[in-house]
């Protein structure tokens, strides 16, 4: 299973969100993860939408956990961050063709190994992980 970059970035910014006592701005994760702008920018505005981070405009605003780490799930993240997660044509939103739908074992197989894959996950949450993550000091060019 291949996630999209946004899943990947959703979760290297709240990792970076949890590993601070400190509000982060989005020109701060910017900088920090070596993401564009615009993908942290739409990314926080998702992650705050889906209750994870909130966000405060202003003098001492910035953006932070809205819960707990122990209560964010990487599997709900994932699932939150991926619109499409068909590893197969049949299993995506949009109609499709194939000689053996509608009896397809396949199908339900791919289905129970995509929740698989997010149950799994959702076994860690963020406090787990953060547990032996560290940020790596970024190299500085001359």
């Amino acid at each position: 299973m291949r996630l999209s970059q946004a899943s990947d970035f959703a979760l290297r910014i709240l990792m970076a969100t949890g590993q601070s006592d400190e509000a982060q701005t989005v020109a701060k994760l910017t900088t920090q993860l070596g993401l564009a702008q615009s993908h942290v920018m739409k990314i926080v505005a998702q992650l705050a939408r889906g209750g994870y981070l909130e966000t405060t405009r202003g003098r001492g605003g910035g953006i932070r956990l809205a819960t707990a780490p122990e209560a964010i799930r990487l599997g709900d993240v994932v699932r939150l961050m991926e619109p499409d997660l068909g590893v197969v044509a049949c299993l995506r939103p949009q109609p499709t063709t194939c000689a053996f739908l509608p009896r397809c074992a396949l199908k339900g197989a791919m289905a129970r190994a995509s929740e698989a894959f997010l149950d799994s996950l959702n076994t860690e949450t963020l406090a787990s992980i953060l547990v032996g993550t560290q940020m790596a000091e970024l190299q500085k060019e001359y």
